[in-house]
This record gives structure tokens, C-alpha cells and sequence, in this order.
């Protein structure tokens, strides 16, 4: 029942986000959550939309109970690569029950995500986990 519930509950979550057209966009289309069960990661172009996301994702948790836990939602700006489109490099702190923390790197599913977009972690962290294999 437990897997039922979550989906039930969660895909509402997801869809009052996919579908309040804040977010970035490709094209035509709002590339705002990139979700894996309950993983969630919230894309914006800007602070002001990034906080209605959080906002957004506030309501729809409370109005099914559904706690967040603000100990492991972190924040990352993405730095440009050509740095003279960086528009700001200091952000007001988003709120979701509490202040966020700020990161310049974090695991998601698996592979460690950087704001310089350098692979570097994730490759040394590769390395390192399969130098303790034996090979196949």
C-alpha cells in the first residue's frame, strides 16, 4: 500500500510544479523538476521564480502532510561558462519552513553535481570507488 500512497500523494506535487510554467525553458518547453521517486531537483533561470517553485512545492506538501526535510534540500547557482553573462554571484537565502544552505556541490542520485558544471568530482569519485574492485 505504502508504494500506492506515495505515488498517489507525490504526483500531485510534481504536477502543480511541471505545471505552473515557472522554470527554464528549451524551446517551447518548462524544464522545471527533474524527479527520480522521492529525489526532486527544482530548476529556475532566477531567484525570484526559484522561491514560487519552493513556494508551490510548500503548499502542496502541507496539504497532504508530507514533510520535507530541509536538513538534506540544499541550493546551487550554476555558474555560466562564459562568466560575463553571471548577472549576480551573491543570492538572498531561499526559504522552505527554514533558510536554505547554499552548495557548490552535492550527490544526486549517485553522481556528485558541481555549480562549474566540471565533471572532475564525479570522475574522481568513479575512480576511487572502483580502485577498491577487483576487476571482472
Amino acid at each position: 500500500m505504502s508504494p500506492y500512497l506515495f505515488s498517489y500523494y507525490i504526483r500531485d506535487v510534481i504536477f502543480a510544479i511541471v505545471n505552473c510554467g515557472l522554470g527554464c525553458y528549451i524551446g517551447e518547453y518548462c524544464i522545471n523538476l527533474v524527479a527520480y521517486a522521492d529525489d526532486m531537483v527544482l530548476l529556475s533561470p532566477s531567484w525570484l521564480s526559484m522561491q514560487k517553485l519552493l513556494n508551490i512545492l510548500k503548499t502542496v506538501c502541507d496539504k497532504y502532510d508530507i514533510v520535507i526535510n530541509t536538513q538534506k534540500t540544499v541550493c546551487m547557482v550554476v555558474i555560466p561558462k562564459c562568466t560575463s553573462k553571471l548577472v549576480c554571484d551573491n543570492f538572498s537565502q531561499f526559504v522552505l519552513n527554514q533558510q536554505l544552505r547554499f552548495v557548490t556541490r552535492f550527490k544526486y542520485l549517485g553522481h556528485v553535481l558541481m555549480n562549474n558544471m566540471s565533471d572532475t568530482a564525479d570522475i574522481e569519485r568513479e575512480i576511487t570507488r572502483n580502485l577498491g574492485q577487483s576487476p571482472t
